[in-house]
């Protein structure tokens, strides 16, 4: 298949008739009150216990953890006029067994100034969340969730609000953004036009450049037949800050479309797609010592059955081997990271590998940054897709139904994907990858025509990687990861909570060893694995009113791993939380 070409003209083009024939429209506003208080009290005691073989024989390893935190986080808006709107969070913090103010923190969490000007330019200063689309800048989901147990959703709420996460692929940076209105007349009634700026790392003055994000969008949209959007993003060094002569340069540009086919009574058939290019370059003075770039493509074309309650999609997706987004492929979790619980364990002080049971609720190995290097994943997590939609060298066939009823007693969906590399790694071989991915709901309480929650989740992934050729070109491995959970309201607000996710995954692959500017330097020797890992959970809830609940919960995690079982090992918690939005 002939690789996609777009240049930057390309794309700006196709927007060059909005000189002609526009004005502005007004900016939507509320009028807020003058000064309003409110935010966030936590918390939080863990009682954490390494058991199972490695326990065994560890003298060097306390075996019991006590841990915990009170914080909590005064959100203070003011609004100076109707035009203008000021927030700032302050954070108290003060870890458990400590007194007389010892272990105590004061922070400013967040501070951000919002407004109109002229009653048509918004504009925001500060810290800000900020989204483009999956292949410019967006935040994918982190690993080992397909649809989370309400029992873990606890813990992963704590690490979702600690790293400004809140589940729309928003990043959250700092600095400056602008938007407004236009009218192109009948073609396109609404135009929106969007651009930030964003400093992401400031200078050492020694080895380390400022860096900056900046880019932005146009939206044009008419209501009949769907919108089309062009979008760039730049992220890049500023060598005049510290009299740096060496930085990068990665810009990324995308023509998107969402478009409407057919409109009818029964169904609606729409395409939406996506396709662009990105350069990556690094800058000596005046010339370039490393400059790469590539392309990428995607299409889906979705049909709605509205008396079936049926969406299913079907696309492909083309993702060249050298495309780099910074801001789309950086991932939530650092593997590399230390855990905050039993980081090294044994004798040995060997590394634990993160697992999850640190998925679900450590929060230091969790991250909101932007790196120039492709990060590392774990291949029994996500062979296929570790950087999302923009994961580079993918070429394949990716197919979704869902179904979804209002007041459904189920609800759920299930998607497949066929990709494979377009170059090979170390080989001329192709891996090729199989992904499928299954997510259901039932509402039992809605069948009993209860009106308390009874509520049973299941969620399950298998992926598969398989490249043949000689022996040693050779990879099969398998992972299948399955979530159940149930929730059972006894009495009005009061919760008994049970989950389970069971990890299992045999086999083998090579994980090359990436440096910057995505270049392989190493394949360290073929990793294999035979392991399980299981975390369970049990507990109650009692939920005062929407935002303000206590739990109690014991969860228990345990791996295996058949290679190495001297090192298997179990670790028991137990915690409560109490969580007050106010």
């Amino acid at each position: 298949m002939a690789r996609l070409l777009l240049s930057q003209k390309t794309i700006t083009v196709g927007i060059i008739f909005l000189l002609m024939g526009i004005h502005f429209l007004p900016a939507q506003t509320e009028t807020p009150n003058k000064i309003r208080i409110n935010g966030l009290g936590r918390a939080i005691i863990d009682n954490t216990e390494l058991g199972g073989t490695v326990a065994e024989t560890d003298t060097t390893t306390a075996l019991n953890l006590m841990e915990g935190e009170f914080l909590l986080d005064l959100k203070i808006n003011a609004a100076p006029n109707e035009n203008t709107e000021v927030q700032s969070i302050l954070r108290l913090r003060n870890e458990f067994g400590g007194f007389f103010g010892s272990g105590m923190s004061i922070e400013v969490r967040e501070l951000f100034a919002r407004g109109v000007v002229a009653n048509i330019i918004r504009y925001h200063v500060g810290d800000m969340d900020l989204k483009m689309t999956p292949f410019t800048l967006y935040q994918v989901e982190e690993e080992g969730t397909v649809n989370e147990a309400e029992i873990f959703k606890a813990r992963k709420e704590v690490v979702n609000y600690e790293q400004f996460y809140h589940g729309d692929g928003t990043r959250r940076m700092q600095g400056g953004k602008v938007d407004f209105g236009l009218s192109a007349g009948s073609i396109f009634p609404e135009v929106n036009i969007s651009g930030f700026f964003t400093r992401v790392r400031g200078t050492d003055f020694f080895t380390l450049p400022t860096r900056a994000v900046a880019g932005g969008n146009v939206e044009l949209i008419n209501p009949r037949w769907g919108k089309l959007s062009g979008n760039y993003i730049n992220t890049y060094d500023v060598l005049s800050v510290g009299g740096f002569t060496s930085g990068i340069r990665n810009g990324v540009q995308t023509l998107a479309a969402n478009i409407n086919i057919l409109k009818k009574e029964k169904m609606d058939l729409s395409f939406k797609g996506e396709m662009g290019r990105s350069s990556l370059r690094e800058v000596e003075g005046d010339s370039a010592i490393f400059d790469k770039d590539d392309t990428f493509a995607e299409g889906f074309v979705s049909l709605n059955l509205k008396p079936q309650n049926l969406t299913i999609n079907l696309g492909f997706r083309d993702v060249g081997p050298d495309f780099f987004s910074i801001g789309a492929q950086s991932k939530r979790v650092d593997f590399e990271r230390s855990r905050t619980f039993y980081n090294r364990i044994g004798n040995s002080r060997s590394v634990r590998a993160t697992s999850l049971f640190d998925l679900n609720r450590d929060r230091a190995i969790y991250t909101y940054g932007l790196s120039d290097v492709l990060m590392p994943y774990d291949i029994r997590l996500s062979n296929a897709m570790p950087y999302g939609k923009a994961t580079p060298n993918r070429r394949g066939v990716i197919a979704e139904v869902n179904y979804e009823k209002e007041n459904g007693w189920i609800d759920g969906g299930l998607s497949f994907a066929q990709l494979s590399e377009i170059r090979g790694q170390g080989t001329f071989e192709l891996k090729s990858f199989t992904l499928v991915r299954l997510q259901a709901n039932a509402h039992l309480n809605q069948l009993l025509n209860s009106e308390k929650a009874l509520t049973l989740t299941l969620g399950g992934q298998l992926e598969q990687t398989r490249r043949g050729g000689e022996a040693i070109e050779q990879v099969d491995l398998n992972s299948t990861l399955i979530e159940t959970g149930l929730q059972a309201e006894l009495f009005k607000g009061f919760d008994v909570l049970l989950g389970a996710k069971i990890l299992s995954s045999a086999g083998s692959d090579y994980a090359p060893d990436i440096v910057r500017f995505n270049v392989v330097r190493d394949f360290p020797g073929r990793v294999e694995v035979d392991d399980n890992e299981t975390l369970l959970g049990a507990g109650i809830r009692y939920r005062f009113k929407e935002g303000v609940y206590l739990t109690i919960q014991w969860n228990q995690f345990s791996f295996a791993r058949a290679t190495n079982p001297a090192n298997d090992y179990r670790i028991d918690q137990a915690f409560i939380l109490y969580n007050m939005n106010f």
